[in-house]
Parts: C-alpha cells; structure tokens; sequence
C-alpha cells in the first residue's frame, strides 16, 4: 500500500535538483556524452525526414525570434519551436537510445528540450550534461512509477515519460529549486500524451517533438508563477492513477533496476545501479528495439551456418507477446511500417540488405520480391516463456535439418571504449552526405569534452554546416 501522504512529485523535483556533476561516476558522464553523440547523428540524418521537412517548414512559416538552430538546416525558431522540430527529427528514424525502464526512447525528448534551452541560455556543456542527466532520470523514474500498466495500456511511453523529463531538465538549465520543479513536472502532468496506435506513422515522431516542447514550456511557465495543484503526479484524480491502474512508488524512489522485461514489474532482485542511464541501450539497426533480437538471431546463423537463403523453408521467429502491438505489423506497405515487422526486417538480414542503415528501409526493399518472399515463409509464433527482448529464430531448411539461435537485446554494455567505437561509426554513417568530414570531427571533439564547452549553442550550429 502507497503513502498516500507521500507526495511523489516533489520527491521526483528534489531528486532532480540534487543532481550534481562533481558527484556523477565517470562512467556515467561518459554514457551520457556517447547519449549526446548518438543523439546529434540521428538527428542530423532525421532532419531530412519528410515529416521534419513539412514541420520544420510550417514551424518557420509561423515566424518567431530565430534564437535556436534546427539541426541539420539554417533556419533558427525560438527555443520551443526548436525543442518539437529537433525531438520530431531526433525520432523519426527510430534510431535513437532506448531504456527499458521508460520503456522508451529516454534520450530524444530530453535532449531536444534542453539542447534548445540549452542555446538560447548560452548554458555551459557541464550544465547541459547535468540537466540531461536530471530530465533523463526523472523520466524513468516516472516510467516505473506507472509500469507496466501504462505502456500495455497504449501510451506511447517515449512522448509521455519525455515530457517529465524534459521539464525536468529544463528546470535545471532554468536553476529551478525543488518547489518550482515540482510546478514544473506538475504542469508537464496536464501535457504529456502520446498513443502507441501512432506506431509505423509519422506521428510516433511528432508525439516525442510534442513531449520535448511541452516539458520546455512547462519548466518556464513555472518559472514565471503558473500554479498547478500539489502532487499532480501522485494526485488521486493525478498523472499516475489516471494513466496506470497503479502507482508504485518504491520502484521510482529506489536506487535504479536493471529492467529486463517492460511487461512486468522489476523486482529488488534485480541489479541495482546508481544511474538509469547505466541501463541505457543503443540502437545499431534502423528498426522497433524489439527487432533486433531477431535480426541479430538471424545474422548469427548466417554468419556461422553458411546458410543459403534458398535452402530455406520455413521461418519461425518466437516472440513474447507483447511485441505482437509493437512490431508485428503482418505486412508493411511502408518503410515506416517495415521498421515495425518482425518478418521484414528478419528478412532484410537474411538477405544481407542492411537494417543497420536507414536508406535500407525504402519502397524497393518493401516491394523486393526476395523480402516478400521469405516473408511468406516467416510466422510470428507468441511465446509468454520469452521476455520482451528475448527473441528466438528457428530456421527449416530444404534437407530437413533446423537451425535456430536466441538473443537477448536487453543487456547494457559493460564495455565502454568498444561502445564509443560502434557509436562513432554509427555517428559518421548517418552523418555521411550531410556534414563535411571535418565538422563531423569537430562535432565529435566537442562532444568528448562537452564539460569544458563554454556554450552549448557551439554545438549544435555545427550541425547547420551543410556538406558541400
């Protein structure tokens, strides 16, 4: 039974605030500056979205003082127009981080708000890095306020829990204290939204832009009085009881879990860390994080078996259910759509097309006679055995023989120097064509030592300098 005296919003605020960047693990800092890096890459390939491009456009054209740089293009909007076009363009590739205990995309709605802010406070890199921390926290904290219900529900837990944290870190930038933050996240209460049906459209994105600005403007709305009620979190008419069928607040006040399955609640068995952002886990395919445990799967047996793609007849890729109102559209007619397919996106890697890189994901490839092909050969076999991230591939072939492989996507790296590797490779290719070879090394050298940038809008004009 839950403290009903207990007032969670204000104990979320007071986390938040007490954030310091002398007192984060070196570890950490460098998750977080990796987070940043990864961040910038999706964002400047995103920023040439279609749904970028039409927001972006309608943004300009709606005027405002050009004090923020929209990522990846010339044009400048005041900090909230930045903060939705740049979250917008940050998820519209669904290449960005994910954290299991959101579960969502913890990063882009954070970094969108407070890079935006960020820049038009000329706040410090040491700052950035401290609010993002902050925002990145306070919105897993709140996703396990409300898991598992919310999610199962149909939120679409990336806008909902990215409004918490963007607001959060954007108090921090502010200098907000713990009664004004607690307004702050109050407020964002009454504006985080966002529906899982918008999966496969471009409106997943828009949800996390929409999050992104709302969590700005409710920081500086309550930095200029706005009241809201007390506890709008943990109200009885509040955030989490209208949006969870329970509130558990031990699990948001506790020292971070290491969260293997969204689908359940995490247990005090699992291991603890000082930070969410330990448990952060990076994308290296273009497509749902429920995926890529089938897509590794199946590079696996392509790579040890010396499989031949027509020796197959059968595919049976094992899933927990969850994933079945996630990433199991039964037959994409989109590239949007096909980063949400099991089927597809299997096949893509059996047919060493590529999921790793976005381009991959276009109306050829979704019409390719091959993919479709092996799509009819494919089922999506339910399992409640399975954990959301555990995925098994079982492979028939024409000479009777079985091949199949499991993975499990949902392990943090523990390796961080051959993380940096994978991300500033990832960082390049997505860059590649829309940033000269030497911005992308400035950006990178800035990125590496943020804590000593003296403003943080260095960085983010970089981004503005086009490949010629």
């Amino acid at each position: 039974m839950e403290n009903k005296n207990e007032n969670i919003t204000f104990e979320l605020a007071s986390l938040a605030v007490g954030i310091r960047l002398e007192d984060v693990p070196p570890q950490v800092l460098s998750i977080a500056r990796q987070a940043v890096l990864d961040w910038l890459g999706v964002t400047v390939a995103g920023a040439d979205d279609s749904i970028t491009h039409t927001l972006a456009d309608f943004m300009v054209s709606e005027g405002g003082h050009p004090r923020c740089t929209l990522i990846g293009r010339t044009d400048r909007l005041p900090a909230s127009a930045a903060a939705l076009v740049n979250g917008t363009a940050s998820h519209s590739l669904d290449y960005d981080d994910v954290n299991f205990s959101v579960p969502g995309h913890a990063t882009a709605p954070v970094l969108a708000a407070a890079l935006a802010l960020g820049e038009d406070l000329q706040a410090s890199g040491a700052q950035l890095l401290e609010a993002f921390i902050a925002g990145y926290e306070i919105s897993c904290r709140v996703g396990q306020l409300v898991a598992p219900n919310h999610y199962s529900s149909g939120f679409h837990a990336t806008a909902t829990m990215g409004c918490f944290g963007a607001a959060a870190a954007a108090s921090r930038l502010l200098g907000l204290d713990a009664q004004t933050t607690a307004r702050a996240l109050g407020i964002a209460a009454t504006r985080a939204a966002g529906l899982k049906a918008a999966f496969g459209s471009s409106c997943k994105a828009l949800q996390v832009g929409e999050a992104a600005r709302a969590g700005l403007v409710a920081a500086i709305l309550a930095q200029r009085g706005v009241d809201v009620p007390d506890n709008m979190i943990g109200h009885r008419l509040g955030f989490a009881r209208t949006h969870s069928s329970n509130m558990a607040v031990h699990a948001a006040l506790r020292q971070p879990r290491y969260v293997a399955d969204f689908a359940v609640e995490t247990t005090d068995a699992a291991p603890a860390y000082g930070y969410h952002l330990e448990t952060n886990l990076f994308k290296y395919h273009n497509s749902c994080y429920e995926t890529h445990s089938a897509i590794e799967s199946a590079l696996y047996l392509l790579r040890t078996e010396a499989l031949k793609v027509c020796e197959i007849v059968a595919i049976d890729i094992f899933v927990n259910p969850h994933c079945d109102d996630i990433c199991n559209i039964a037959w994409p007619t989109t590239p949007l759509q096909a980063r949400f397919s099991l089927k597809p996106t299997a096949a893509m890697a059996l047919l060493g097309k590529a999921p790793a890189d976005p381009s991959a994901f276009n109306d050829q490839n979704v019409a390719d006679p091959q993919i479709q092909a092996l799509q009819e050969l494919a089922r999506v076999i339910l399992d409640p055995a399975l954990r959301v991230p555990e995925t098994t591939v079982r492979i028939k072939l024409r000479d009777g023989r079985a091949l199949e492989r499991r993975h499990d996507s949902s392990r943090p790296e523990v390796d961080l120097d051959a993380q940096q590797e994978r991300l500033t490779n990832k960082f390049r290719a997505l860059c590649e064509g829309h940033l000269s070879r030497s911005t992308l090394e400035e950006l990178e050298r800035t990125v590496m030592g943020l804590e000593s940038v003296a403003d943080v809008g260095e960085l983010v004009r970089l981004t503005a300098k086009r490949a010629r």
